[in-house]
């Protein structure tokens, strides 16, 4: 294959968000040994793209590198989920504050998006079904002009992103369902107090998930 193509940046990432999106599923395990070898012959790749995204999914936090050992599965940790969250909460809860009220053309997009995700299979296309949720998680709170903090609540998306694995199914009240009429009807509070109570719903089940096997 050619040299050039091989250190495109298109096929490291191609390569690492294939990868995230299987350790986000579980279908790679905690602590499993990734070798560069058989990722290679997995992707029909060469060793370079490989090694590319193995260094940018353990600079993200998905991988352990062991200079000896070569790159593994990052470990769930409760701990580190814990303040993951808090800080997503923080800086997620500073977004909505700051949000402005979006125009009708925005709401009736909104809810577009919010009903492209629902007609979506996890279990057949989880990264299409990921990326349109975070697409629609991303569109909401753009609203907020605090751009610095919404960089860092995306980094914050990917990290937390591994535990949701762990999470058992809810088959209750979208919280972007919540978000988006709260933004309709302009009424702050009512946008603070549904986000916050999403947020309680998913850190206890962070919290069972790790009880049921985690770390």
């Amino acid at each position: 294959m050619n040299g050039r193509l091989e250190s495109d940046n298109s096929l490291p990432n191609a390569v690492a968000d294939e990868l995230r999106s299987l350790i986000i599923r579980g279908a790679l395990l905690p602590g499993e040994h990734l070798g560069q070898t058989q990722l290679a012959e997995r992707f029909g790749r060469s060793k370079v793209p490989i090694r590319e995204a193995l260094k940018l999914l353990s600079s993200e936090g998905f991988l352990r590198h062991d200079r000896n050992r070569g790159y593994f599965v990052e470990v769930l940790n409760l701990q580190e989920a814990r303040q993951l969250y808090r800080l997503r909460r923080w800086l997620e809860a500073q977004l909505l504050e700051s949000a402005r009220w979006p125009n009708s053309e925005e709401i009736a997009d909104f809810r577009r998006q919010f009903d492209a995700v629902g007609t979506m299979d996890p279990r057949k296309d989880f990264k299409a079904w990921a990326d349109a949720l975070e697409y629609l998680r991303y569109s909401i709170f753009d609203l907020s002009p605090q751009k610095v903090l919404l960089r860092e609540a995306q980094r914050l998306w990917k990290l937390t992103d591994r535990y949701r694995a762990l999470m058992p199914r809810s088959e209750g009240e979208s919280p972007e369902r919540q978000l988006i009429d709260a933004l309709e009807a302009k009424n702050r509070e009512r946008l603070i107090s549904g986000y916050n109570q999403a947020r309680d719903e998913v850190e206890a089940a962070l919290e069972v998930g790790f009880s049921d096997g985690g770390d």
